[in-house]
């Protein structure tokens, strides 16, 4: 069975920095990158990235630096809906397309926006994956991070948890 890696986590409103280049945020994305590097050298070869503002955004990217070192390595941009970016900053909408254009596959879920086009992505994200890395607040119960751990947890899969606040990291089954 190949394994597989999906990411899902916040957008950068919902973190205490807000900023990229705060040395939290630096901080943050160096964690993720070793966590990736980490499941890469035990034989994870594909990662999906919802392409997202935020989290699905840097993993995606952190993926494409690797993708230079190890040439083996797949990325799948798990597009919610044709013309995702079209509302997103200039320097957003740019680092989104840079993804798509050097992916290794495009998946588009469907060709309009729907109220539950985001939940149908995530759902495909966690239903694909061996294992989700989920960075998360640990608080805030009403977001789509919240509940796509909380599904991928019922879907008994291995969850690499990155509180986002204390950067701590967690092998966990169960999520509370």
């Amino acid at each position: 069975m190949e394994k597989i890696v999906s990411f899902t986590g916040h957008r950068p409103n919902k973190f205490i920095f807000q900023n990229e280049n705060h040395i939290s945020c630096i901080e943050l994305k160096h964690i993720i990158m070793e966590q990736i590097k980490k499941l890469y050298l035990e034989g994870n070869k594909i990662f999906l990235t919802g392409c997202a503002i935020g989290v699905d955004i840097w993993c995606g990217e952190i993926i494409l630096d690797l993708i230079e070192k190890y040439n083996d390595i797949k990325l799948y941009c798990v597009i919610p809906f044709e013309n995702q970016a079209n509302r997103w900053t200039d320097d957003y909408r740019k680092r989104y397309t840079r993804l798509v254009d050097k992916c290794t596959k495009k998946i588009i879920l469907q060709k309009n926006y729907s109220q539950d086009c985001y939940l149908k992505r995530n759902k495909f994200l966690v239903d694909k994956c061996t294992t989700l890395i989920g960075v998360y607040d640990g608080i805030s119960q009403n977001s789509g991070t919240y509940s796509t751990l909380n599904y991928a947890i019922n879907q008994n899969k291995d969850i690499i948890y990155i509180n986002s606040n204390n950067f701590k990291v967690y092998n966990i089954k169960k999520f509370i």
